[in-house]
This record gives structure tokens, C-alpha cells and sequence, in this order.
């Protein structure tokens, strides 16, 4: 027998499992049951850092949340977050308050609440004697305070103002659910842990700062990811002011393959801390190369371009040999250190400066990849005019390659899409809008909810036409002459009216009908193909 040679199988290294843990200095977020988001750093030291979470004008710490599965449920203690076993939910299940007189009633009533959030149809009890006066409940605010104070829990909490209540008992089913809610999310606040995605991200980002988020909606972010292609190893160009967010989604999405060329205005990037929420990987981090706009912008970039320029922060950084030398003042500085964790704090630090410096690209660079390549994407989404802004891009986009731009209103959109159609840059012009509800799905009480948000903003997406070849070659007198000529819509012969009949004195020429005559070997000619 043919003796079998195993070879092993190369493995991608930008290929990584997720993880479905959380990870020590990961970003999550928090989502409690009143609709709040928000973000915390996983950290187990966190002294000279920012604080990792804030809730309530209180920090805590979240040294114990690493480990913990995305999913869990963390209540909201005096001191600390409290994780909860599974099958807990943010909004903690009330136990049964009904109190019937006999046994069998009791039964009945046992098999019929299933579901905490659906009381019995069948209630004794009814709202018509209850007086709203602020005088049911027998704890004032100093007292209930005072509870908190002491580090009592927030169940205790909701159960001693249920036992104060005077009008509790007589209240139904539904109002005494209601009831209970309201103190819960109130003294007993509970919490979700949430991966951080572009969805989420861009979730959260809308609730908390619309404005800033230029009122980019979760599901318009997902239109621009599919309407502008992207894929592993394309490389994409982006001018945007949604706080990075569009930038980290199209990082997460090519998974570290190819390139996210980012335009950005000012001495730096605005939005580097919200790229870091994102919980990217190294590759991914990397694909990311930034370019002033000042680089694109200014007028005859190309022309203007020096190109005897000597990059001196690509020599520099091609003179660096890692692992880099202490040098001899850095020496003599360590050597004045007695702290043994100071040192330490110091070389980590140098490594980052370093490392830093071997991984980022200079502008000239970044220029070259522009002027190299054409970009398989256009993606926009600022402030600024999108008519201007697009019409700059165009040149650095490869024909037949998609473009999005998105803008909360819809009349900048409208007249760049007049300006594609009247200079015949783009085909396939599409300006459309996406409207979305979301309901509430209980047993029994199905319905959307009564706020929503009233438009995630514009979108103009369209398809680069060839600047050489991208034009029809007839003028539109010829095309208006073949379409005389066949007559109808797709080839179809012309309905006469009742003033056009063929043979009628009107419209006859020199066959007695009232067409022109065409050769019978003449090949024929759609429109469609024309256009």
C-alpha cells in the first residue's frame, strides 16, 4: 500500500472563534429594563483608569464580571453587581397576590396564571373605589431612603412598600403587576449584559445621543453595510460623522482582509474611543487607515502633489529593529526607580509607544493607496453637503463599484440625485427612506408601542458608470426617430384612435396607411437595448 502522507492544513490566522465569554478589558453594555443602555469596561484593576461602569451617580466595579456568559442577568446592588443564577430576567417575576377564600378556588386560580404577565380574565376585585391621593402608602421618601441606606435590598425594598400599601389588596391583577414594575425598576434595578456589535452599538449610540449620531437608526446601518458591498479584501472608502460607528462596523464586517480608508478633518481622529468599544482585533484595528481630508479636498490634489517628497515618518520607522535597545538616558532614567512595579508601568508603556509607531502608516501613505487603487465602495455619511462631498469621492471609485451616502434629510439627497442624472455619473439612482416599528409582544397584550421613532434618516445609493465608456453612444433625436419608427412600447405595433384608422384621409401616405414604409430585411431594433 501506497503509504499516506498527512498534510496538515493551513489555518487562517485572522480566523478567530468569538468568544461567548466576557473578556478582561472588553467593552459591554448594560441594558436595564427602563430602556437605558450603557457602556462598561470590563476591567480587574482599573486604579489610574477611567471607571468602568457608572450607574446612578455611583461607580462600581467590574472586576467580577470577567468570565461571566453575554446573556447574564446582574441586579444592581449598594456596592457591587450582583450576577443572578440563569432564567432570571431584567424585570423580576412578582409572586402571585391573590388571596381567594376557599381551596378549590385557589386551585382554579393556580392552573390558570401561567404567566406573570397575564393575570386571570376572572378577578373579584376592581379600581372603581380607589382614590389616587398620595396616602395609601404609609413609608414616606426620608424613610424609604433610609432603607437604602442601610444596604437593604431592593426585593426587601419593593416587598415593605407592598406591605405599607393600603390599597394594595384591593386592586386587580393587571394594576397590582403594573404596580410592582414600577418599584422594581425603581429599588430593585436589574441589568443585561450585551455584546458590543455594530448593531448594538449603533443601538444603544441612537437612544442615548441622536444627534450626534446624525439620527442614524440600527436597521439604516444595516442597509449601508449590504447596499455598498462589503466584503473581505475590498477596500472602502468612508467620510462620516456618526462618532465612528459606521467606521467599526465596516471594520467588524471585512474581518481584518483589505482596507477602511477613513476621512477625517481636525489635527486628529474624533472617534477613536468609540473604535474601541467595538472590541476589534488586531488585524481589524489595523485595516483601519486614516486620511485627512485635507489630502482629497483641496483643489487638484493630484496635480498638486509633490511627488519628490521624501516620507520621513516611513524612514524613521523602517530604522526602528524591534525588540528596540534601551537607550542610555532611558537606562540612567530606570535606574533611579526603586519601585519594582514602576519599572514595569514604564517599559509597558514604551513597548505600546513603540508598537505604535512600527503599525501606523504615515499620510503619504495613505495617499499612495488612494492614488493606487480605486476604492470598491464610496460610503458617506456627514454633515456636510452630499452633493460636494460625493463629487470629490467619485474620481477614487472604480466603475461598476456601489456608493451609499446617507443624510437625515431628504432634500440635500434629492438634489445630489438630480446632479447624478443631469452629468450621467451612475446608473441604478435609488433615494429611499425605512420605516420601522417595534411592538410589544405579550400574552394577551400585542401591540406596537406608543413611541417610536419617526425616521432613521435618507439614503442615496447608485452604481458608478464608466467616465470613458459609461454614456450611450446616440443622441436622443435618433432615439426618438427609432422609437417613431417601431411604433409601440417594446416592439408592439401603435393603436390607432378613431381619427388614425388606417385608410381614414388623415395620417395616409402613399401605401394607404398611416405608417411609414419599412424595408422587410431591415433588422429591428428594441429599445431596450438601446437605452
Amino acid at each position: 500500500m501506497a503509504s499516506i502522507q498527512k498534510t496538515e492544513l493551513a489555518i487562517d490566522p485572522l480566523i478567530y472563534q468569538p468568544s461567548t465569554v466576557v473578556q478582561e478589558g472588553e467593552y459591554v453594555i448594560l441594558v436595564f429594563a427602563d430602556g437605558r443602555q450603557i457602556f462598561a469596561q470590563c476591567l480587574k484593576n482599573w486604579r489610574g483608569k477611567t471607571p468602568p461602569v457608572k450607574i446612578n451617580k455611583r461607580t462600581y466595579p467590574t472586576s467580577n464580571l470577567v468570565g461571566l456568559p453575554y446573556g447574564s442577568v446582574l441586579e444592581v446592588g449598594s456596592s457591587k453587581l450582583h450576577p443572578l443564577p440563569d432564567g432570571e430576567d431584567v424585570i423580576p417575576s412578582y409572586p402571585d397576590t391573590s388571596k381567594p377564600s376557599d381551596s378549590a378556588k385557589s386551585d382554579t386560580l393556580a392552573e390558570s396564571i401561567t404567566d406573570s404577565t397575564l393575570p386571570p380574565l376572572e378577578q373579584a376585585n376592581d379600581n372603581r373605589d380607589l382614590v389616587d391621593d398620595n396616602k395609601s402608602q404609609g413609608l414616606n421618601q426620608s424613610q424609604v431612603e433610609r432603607l437604602r441606606r442601610i444596604g437593604m435590598e431592593g426585593s426587601a425594598i419593593v416587598g415593605t412598600l407592598i406591605e405599607n400599601s393600603a390599597t394594595f389588596e384591593n386592586k386587580t391583577e393587571y394594576s397590582k403587576a403594573k404596580y410592582v414594575a414600577k418599584k422594581q425598576m425603581k429599588y430593585q434595578q436589574r441589568c443585561r449584559i450585551v455584546k458590543c456589535t455594530p448593531y448594538s452599538m449603533c443601538e444603544a449610540m441612537f437612544l442615548k445621543e441622536p444627534r450626534k449620531m446624525l439620527n442614524l437608526r440600527e436597521d439604516t446601518l444595516g442597509q449601508i453595510l449590504s447596499y455598498s458591498n462589503i466584503c473581505a479584501g475590498c477596500q472602502v472608502l468612508v467620510m462620516e460623522n456618526c462618532m465612528g460607528v459606521v467606521t467599526g462596523a465596516l471594520a467588524h464586517r471585512m474581518g481584518g482582509y483589505g482596507k477602511v480608508i477613513s476621512v477625517y478633518s481636525g489635527q486628529q481622529p474624533a472617534y477613536l474611543d468609540m473604535i474601541t468599544r467595538f472590541n476589534l482585533t488586531f488585524a481589524e484595528n489595523h485595516s483601519i487607515k486614516w486620511v485627512h481630508s485635507g489630502d482629497i479636498f483641496i483643489a487638484n490634489a493630484a496635480s498638486a502633489e509633490d511627488t519628490t517628497e521624501e516620507d520621513t515618518e516611513k524612514l524613521e520607522r523602517e530604522a526602528l529593529v524591534w525588540p528596540c535597545p534601551l537607550q542610555d538616558h532611558t537606562r540612567a532614567y530606570l535606574e533611579t526607580m526603586e519601585n519594582p512595579r514602576e519599572k514595569k508601568n514604564f517599559l509597558a508603556k514604551r513597548c505600546a509607544r513603540f508598537a505604535r509607531k512600527l503599525t501606523r502608516h504615515s499620510p503619504i501613505e495613505a495617499k499612495e493607496w488612494l492614488n493606487e487603487r480605486k476604492c470598491d465602495s464610496v460610503v458617506i455619511a456627514t454633515r456636510y453637503d452630499p452633493t460636494a462631498s460625493l463629487l470629490e469621492l467619485l474620481p477614487y471609485l472604480a466603475p461598476s463599484s456601489p456608493f451609499v451616502v446617507f443624510c437625515e434629510f431628504i432634500e440635500p439627497l434629492a438634489e445630489c440625485f438630480r446632479t447624478l442624472q443631469e452629468q450621467g455619473l451612475a446608473i441604478n439612482i435609488r433615494l429611499s427612506d425605512t420605516w420601522m416599528r417595534e411592538y410589544q409582544v405579550l400574552p394577551g397584550r400585542t401591540h406596537p408601542n406608543m413611541n417610536m421613532s419617526q425616521s432613521g434618516g435618507f439614503l442615496l445609493t447608485g452604481i458608478k458608470l464608466c467616465p470613458i465608456t459609461g454614456h450611450n453612444e446616440l443622441d436622443d433625436s435618433v432615439i426618438k426617430e427609432i422609437k417613431e419608427k417601431i411604433g409601440g412600447r417594446r416592439g408592439k405595433k401603435a393603436k390607432y384612435g378613431k381619427k388614425n384608422k388606417p385608410g381614414s384621409k388623415r395620417g395616409r401616405n402613399e401605401n394607404g396607411n398611416g405608417t411609414e414604409p419599412v424595408e422587410r430585411n431591415s433588422k429591428s431594433i428594441r429599445i431596450d437595448d438601446i437605452a
